[in-house]
């Protein structure tokens, strides 16, 4: 029984997120279930971004607090950018992710804290140093964005003004990426998950597909 416990925990997620998102391509690519796919989109996200932190392994105040303090942080801080277009760019967020809270959807504050966390724990799994998982996690969630921005229309999250994230987009990620892999490692958060890592390169990969066929449909 030890065996088969270990074995959901360290390979079964991995291997359902896998599934799931290849669901998701089935239903986003077929035209009669491209609108369901737009409509569970934030539930899903909900779903298993739960999953993963189920995997955390020291849940304590401080982690709270800090994660939460990134989640509350994010969403003033999209709300700000959406309503100035100072911060990333003039854009609007559509219906794809869910309830909003002055034009910016709830969901959104998740997404900074999943992508903080499984960045840091992706640099973290290679080096100790302070400075390179801060700098290291935050370049990764920069690559992370520059191909978000390119599928994010595609399943309607987000949209910039034509269509085009300006440069000052990428440099408030990298610095909240940097601010955000700061906290956690300030508060010396354990970011070892493997679910989590698996996560971050899964949608990775989910986006790439979607870009590369949105491309190859426009030629």
């Amino acid at each position: 029984m030890n065996r088969i416990t270990k074995y959901i925990i360290n390979e079964g997620l991995p291997i359902t997120f896998i599934v799931f998102y290849c669901v998701g391509l089935v239903l986003y690519f077929t035209p009669s279930t491209h609108d369901l796919f737009i409509l569970i989109t934030p539930y899903t996200l909900v779903l298993v971004s739960a999953a993963v932190f189920s995997h955390h392994k020291e849940w304590n105040i401080k982690t709270i607090v800090v994660l939460t303090g990134i989640f509350i942080s994010s969403i003033i801080i999209e709300i700000i950018g959406v309503t100035t277009g100072k911060i990333f760019g003039a854009y609007t967020y559509g219906q794809g992710l869910g309830i909003k809270i002055v034009d910016v959807p709830v969901i959104i504050g998740l997404n900074w804290v999943f992508l903080a966390y499984a960045s840091n724990g992706i640099i973290s799994k290679y080096t100790s140093k302070n400075s390179l998982i801060i700098v290291g996690a935050a370049i990764l969630m920069v690559l992370y964005d520059i191909l978000l921005e390119k599928a994010a229309p595609l399943i309607d999250m987000w949209m910039f003004a034509n269509n085009q994230p300006p440069i000052n987009n990428y440099i408030a990620w990298f610095l909240l990426a940097l601010l955000f892999n700061w906290l956690i490692q300030k508060f010396n958060i354990k970011t070892t998950n493997r679910p989590a890592r698996w996560l971050f390169f899964i949608q990775f990969s989910f986006f790439i597909v979607l870009v590369i066929h949105h491309i190859y449909i426009l030629k």
